[in-house]
């Protein structure tokens, strides 16, 4: 891989890391608020648009499945780069698509990956 493709990759993992950090933090809120596992809670869209905040509604359920895996991010349907080298979709249905990150992106998006401990509020 080129150097700038590889500073390219490292930059969108950065800023699709940064809106995975956001949705564990609204994770941990909807479990300290007592939500059910099955209750919808808004969580952002993961793309590599630095200027998207659209949401995605999961059940908690839903999203821990997601997160089980630390190369997969959440997307709005339509988002995901079918193009793309770095990514594979997984699964496109009910308005939201679960992208795969592989190959450079899959290291650093796993790399990335914060995961808490819904008690205590800290890093597993």
């Amino acid at each position: 891989m080129a150097h700038d493709d590889e500073t390219r990759t490292r930059s969108l993992a950065m800023d699709q890391a940064r809106f995975r950090y956001s949705n564990e933090r609204l994770r941990r809120t909807a479990a300290h608020i007592r939500f059910e596992p099955t209750d919808r809670v808004p969580f952002l869209c993961e793309c590599a648009d630095r200027d998207c905040f659209e949401v995605v509604m999961l059940s908690l359920e839903e999203y821990d499945r997601l997160r089980a895996h630390p190369s997969w991010f959440l997307l709005v349907a339509g988002h995901e780069d079918d193009e793309s080298p770095e990514e594979r979709v997984l699964e496109a249905e009910n308005g939201y698509a679960i992208v795969e990150k592989i190959n450079a992106a899959g290291t650093a998006a796993a790399r990335l990956q914060p995961r808490y401990d819904d008690r205590s509020g800290k890093p597993d």
